[in-house]
């Protein structure tokens, strides 16, 4: 049997509290979560580390902006998955995203399990098969009686 490595953390970076708060409130019901309001809080605060740590990056922030704190990062952050949310998706931001190299894009507004399944999907973990599917797959097993 195959164990998936743990993630360390989560590291939410999202100027809007509100968005933070749901953020964080969701994704730690199954992660370590760690939340930052701007770049610069986040580079001061947070140490480096080799750990696989998922960060979810807004955009459009005060300061550096998600692409240019996710250039700062990746030094002290070699094995982290960069996930670049924003409202604010066009051409142009969506090749810049792809060019400064993040693992997904995920435009708002977003859904809370979509979030979570992009996590997972970054992390190789397969999904947990479905109260429903499983449900199917165990009745299909019974014998039918015809009357």
């Amino acid at each position: 049997m195959s164990k998936v490595e743990p993630v360390s953390q989560i590291v939410i970076v999202e100027d809007n509290v509100e968005a933070n708060n749901l953020l964080r409130d969701w994704l730690k019901l199954k992660f370590t979560v760690t939340c930052f309001l701007d770049a610069e809080s986040t580079l001061r605060i947070l140490p480096p580390s080799k750990d696989r740590i998922i960060f979810l990056i807004d955009y459009n922030m005060p300061g550096d902006n998600g692409i240019i704190l996710k250039k700062k990062l990746v030094p002290r952050f070699p094995n982290a998955k960069y996930v670049l949310i924003s409202g604010l998706f066009d051409a142009k931001l969506t090749e810049a995203g792809k060019a400064a190299g993040f693992d997904a894009l995920v435009p708002k507004p977003f859904g809370m399990p979509a979030i979570t399944q992009k996590i997972e999907d970054l992390l190789g973990v397969k999904p947990k098969e479905s109260l429903v599917d499983m449900v199917k797959r165990q009745t299909s097993k019974l014998p039918v009686f015809v009357f």
